[in-house]
Order: C-alpha cells, then sequence, then structure tokens
C-alpha cells in the first residue's frame, strides 16, 4: 500500500522499532516497491528487513534484539 492510498499525501509509511539490546528507538520506512520496511539500528547499524504481505499485522510498533 502506497503512502497516498493510505490517506497520508506527501508521508511515508513506517514502522516504530525499539531496539532493546540497545536501549534505542528507531524507525524502519518502506521502500519503493511496497515490498518490505527497511532500516537499521541508530546504534549499532543492525540491518532490520520486515516484509509486508498477506495476513500480516496492523500493529506500527514492534521490539527487536541486535546480536
Amino acid at each position: 500500500m502506497s503512502s497516498q492510498a493510505s490517506g497520508q499525501s506527501g508521508r511515508r509509511a513506517f514502522l516504530g522499532i525499539h531496539y532493546v539490546n540497545c536501549g534505542a528507538y528507531g524507525r524502519l520506512y518502506q521502500n519503493r516497491q511496497g515490498t518490505a520496511y527497511i532500516g537499521r539500528c541508530p546504534r549499532c547499524m543492525y540491518p532490520l528487513r520486515v516484509r509486508i504481505g498477506p495476513g500480516g499485522t496492523g500493529h506500527r510498533f514492534f521490539k527487536a534484539f541486535c546480536p
């Protein structure tokens, strides 16, 4: 779903991520293809990718554990 389709003209879709091990908060932004949310931990730069697909969730905030 594009940001325009969701009614948020000019805004990028994102997920809020609490990186528990690093004690940091960051956002994953939707890629141009609309197939995944991608980003990195702001402290340790650990890459994170969350796929978008059918049967997903409507939640917008998650916890991640960096190695």
